[in-house]
This record gives C-alpha cells, structure tokens and sequence, in this order.
C-alpha cells in the first residue's frame, strides 16, 4: 500500500483545514429561510394584529397592522442573499419580526407560551439594522429591538406581560445612518423604555425623572425580580408619523452562558469558503501538484 510522504500528507492537512476553517467561519449564526424560494411579503391592511410563522424556526412575522409589511427577501441584502424587511405606509403602520419561546397562535396572531431563560441573566442583545432614504418616518427612527418579558414569571397571569424596547434616538444618537447597514450592540449601559408589564407606558423604573434607564436600571429593580424571558422582536412602531422602509439581520442574544444568534436567508447557499480560505487551500492544493510531479 502506498503512503503519502511527510511534505504530501502536510498539503492535504493544509487543504483541508483551510476548508474546515471556511465551514467554521460561516456556521456561526443559524440561517432563518424565508417560506417562499423568492422570498417573503406578509402584509395586513387591517388594524388588528395578525402574524405569520416562519417555518419551525421559532420565528414570526408578528404584529402585523394598518398596510405594514414584514418579510425575509433579498432587497436589502446584509449577510448572504437576505434580510428581513420592515415597511409602513403610513404612520399608523406596524411590523415586526419576532423570536418567541414556543409561540402559539391566538386570533391570527402569535404568543409565547413559554420562555427563555430569567431577566435578570440577560447580558446583552444585538443586532444589524436598515434605514433606506426617503420615507416620511421621523429622521431619528431605526427598526427597534424589544425583548419580551412576563414581569412575575407566571405564565398563567399575562396581564403583566409586555417589553423593554432600545432604540438610538434615546441612547445619544442623532438621526438614523440611511442607505447603510448599522452594526448595535445593546449591553448593561443601554438604554430602554417600557411597554406594558403592568407598570404603565414608559415607567421611569428608578424614580430617576426619566422613563429612559439602562438595562442595568431595569435588571436591578425589585420590580423585576422574577420577570421571565419570553422572546425577542425587531420591527417598526405605529405612531411613527410617517412612511418607513428597512430592514434587520445577524441577530442575536446572549442568556446566562448560552448565546444565540441568527441570520436571515432566502433560500439555501452553497458553502463558500472565504477569500484568504480560498488562497491558503490553493497553496495546500499547489504543493500537493508540485509533490506529485516529483513523485511521477
């Protein structure tokens, strides 16, 4: 039997840890597919909220309203051929996507019926966000990112359910970057406003004048002491005062000591390794060539 010499067998090693390391890099969030192959458009004209899932990703177009549209497509593609895109015609216009801990639906819309972890193990949230030019939209508005809580954490009780939402108006920003992808990070130091929870809109949780307190603020409550993780949600509000376009990607959340993070997709992509991947296994490949020419 033939074996491979020592400089042969480190050419192959050489190929086949740069493929490895090209499969590594681009498994690192979970893709989220649209339903359809050319992409998604989920729209209601109506004023109640209805929703749509996404598969069995856990995933849904939510909150759905007044001529408001939510959906993965390839229009404002960030990461891959995809993005989900959030559109509003008007101010009273809603959209969101969401990530709920086994949602369930309810009157044409989606509800978590279990959650993901404690509050107060939280460390941060993040994701990419999307402004396109024109809109009517106030100039400082960016698609939010909420997370959703159950303030008890007795699911039995949702009278006490509602969310912490972070945008950048109220964290030093100015207007929003348009007709380019924004990477945010949001961490103990972020500010967020209430809604719902059973403490009223915008609650100024430590008595401090301002309804605007970091998650640190919140987490530190006695008020939150046992508030129940139940999803996340990206999208844009009603009241907005005007028409808006963008979009979301690689979002994601970190619990206690699990992370997870996601990235939305239109169909499947083959694997491509990344540019410097590519030379170092053509160098692998190139050494292999030269091997076997000696050899022959």
């Amino acid at each position: 039997m033939h074996h491979p010499s020592a400089p042969c067998r480190l050419a192959l090693s050489l190929c086949t840890a740069a493929l490895s390391l090209a499969a590594t890099g681009l498994a690192h969030a979970t893709p989220v597919y649209a339903n359809g192959v050319s992409g998604d458009l989920f729209t209601n004209a109506g004023p109640s909220n209805q929703g749509q899932a996404v598969g069995s990703t856990g995933w849904y177009y939510n909150n759905t309203r007044e001529a408001g549209s939510v959906g993965i497509s390839t229009d404002y593609a960030r990461d891959g051929n995809g993005s989900a895109r959030l559109s509003g015609t008007q101010g009273a216009s809603k959209a969101d996507i969401e990530y709920l801990a086994s949602g369930t639906g309810f009157g044409g819309n989606f509800f978590a019926a279990g959650t993901l972890g404690r509050f107060a193990d939280l460390q941060g949230m993040s994701y990419d966000w999307y402004r396109a030019s024109g809109g009517s939209a106030r100039a400082g508005l960016m698609p939010a990112m909420r997370v959703l809580l159950d303030l008890d954490g007795n699911l039995a009780t949702t009278g006490d359910r509602g969310g912490l939402v972070f945008e950048q108006a109220y964290n030093g920003g100015g207007n929003a970057a348009v007709d380019t992808w924004v990477s945010q990070s949001i961490g103990a130091a972020s500010k967020l406003w209430n809604f719902g929870l059973g403490l009223g809109f915008e609650f100024d949780i430590d008595a401090d004048g301002t309804p605007y307190d970091t998650l640190a603020e919140w987490q530190a409550s006695g008020r939150l002491t046992n508030a129940a993780i139940l999803g996340f949600s990206l999208g844009i509000g009603s009241g907005w005062g005007g028409s808006f376009d963008g979009a979301v990607d690689r979002v994601g959340w970190t619990i206690g000591n699990t992370s997870a993070s996601f990235n939305f997709e239109v169909t499947p992509t083959a694997t491509v390794p990344l540019p410097g991947t590519w030379a170092l296994a053509g160098i692998g490949l190139l050494a292999l060539g030269s091997l076997r020419r000696r050899a022959g």
